[in-house]
């Protein structure tokens, strides 16, 4: 299990916004600190979304893992919507990217997906949504942890359950993130 993000920036001119999604440590505190502590300048910002979806975020380009270049899988390319109420329109209904950061103003913003349960609605009355944005160090999860949190925890977690699989013989063939692939010969 990973705590899904999207990352976005957008072009302060059209008012475009491009979109990746990062697989883990996506809590403002693990994403959010990344970007703001790394990424915190434009070009820095842009450079992110060249090379479309990540695994996970590292301090600089190269200890980034991203699905096309660091996988070889087939290239998942930022998304581009007109602007920022478009992107958040599409993302009505999805219940699994729990964080959405977006870069604009000069520095990085969060929205953190919500839940509500009321007791008179289908589906159990769980309604879901995302918060208005705030920037990443206002957030009270990120000022609450940003001095406690081990980088890449979700990484280095799924990376012991591959290996304790690997162990099993459950993991042939396998990539996991954060290790190596086992080949059976």
């Amino acid at each position: 299990m990973s705590t899904r993000s999207n990352i976005a920036i957008e072009d302060p001119k059209t008012k475009k916004v491009k979109v990746i999604y990062v697989h883990s440590d996506g809590y403002p505190y693990g994403v959010g600190k990344c970007l703001v502590d790394h990424y915190r300048l434009p070009a820095m910002a842009a450079e992110l979304f060249k090379h479309g979806d990540a695994s996970y975020l590292g301090d600089t380009l190269d200890e980034c893992s991203f699905y096309s270049r660091d996988w070889k899988r087939k290239e998942d390319p930022a998304r581009t919507y007109r602007d920022e109420w478009m992107y958040m329109d599409a993302m009505k209904g999805d219940i699994f990217i729990e964080y959405i950061y977006i870069f604009k103003d000069n520095r990085w913003h969060v929205s953190t997906l919500k839940h509500l349960t009321k007791k008179d609605g289908y589906d159990r009355g769980h309604v879901s949504y995302y918060s208005k944005f705030e920037p990443v160090i206002m957030n009270k999860e990120y000022i609450k942890h940003k001095d406690s949190h081990e980088k890449h925890a979700e990484v280095k977690m799924i990376s012991q359950i591959g290996k304790m699989l690997s162990g099993a013989g459950w993991a042939d063939n396998t990539i996991v993130q954060g290790g190596k692939a086992k080949k059976s010969n």
